[in-house]
């Protein structure tokens, strides 16, 4: 199985239980280590492309199911494919996030959970 279906699988089984998952837990069933930058590039990359690849197919952005530990929500790149996608405006204030990470979380969470 490849990374990505490796990674999208959790994902889906993830929003399935409608829960989260931290990225550093995502990231190490293949292997990467978070405290690396070019392995949380790496994630991150993959992570957009599950989310374009979503997207195509009129899905909700499934990596809202992933998390910083830190602050329980989406990291910075969430919200700049999602601007890419046109789903987002692209503001970068923490309360406008906020609101748009949960409604596309509860989106997921109700897609998946057909």
């Amino acid at each position: 199985m490849s990374e990505d279906a490796i990674i999208r699988t959790k994902l889906v089984e993830t929003a399935k239980e409608q829960t989260t998952i931290f990225y550093s837990d995502l990231g190490a069933l293949i292997g990467l280590d978070m405290s690396q930058p070019d392995q949380r590039t790496e994630l991150s990359d993959l992570l957009g492309r599950t989310n374009i690849a979503e997207h195509e197919e009129g899905r909700p952005m499934l990596s809202a199911v992933a998390v910083l530990k830190e602050e329980m929500r989406p990291g910075q790149g969430f919200f700049e494919i999602a601007h890419w996608l046109g789903v987002y405006s692209g503001d970068k204030d923490p309360r406008v996030q906020e609101g748009f990470f949960i409604a596309e979380l509860k989106r997921v969470y109700a897609y998946w959970s057909k």
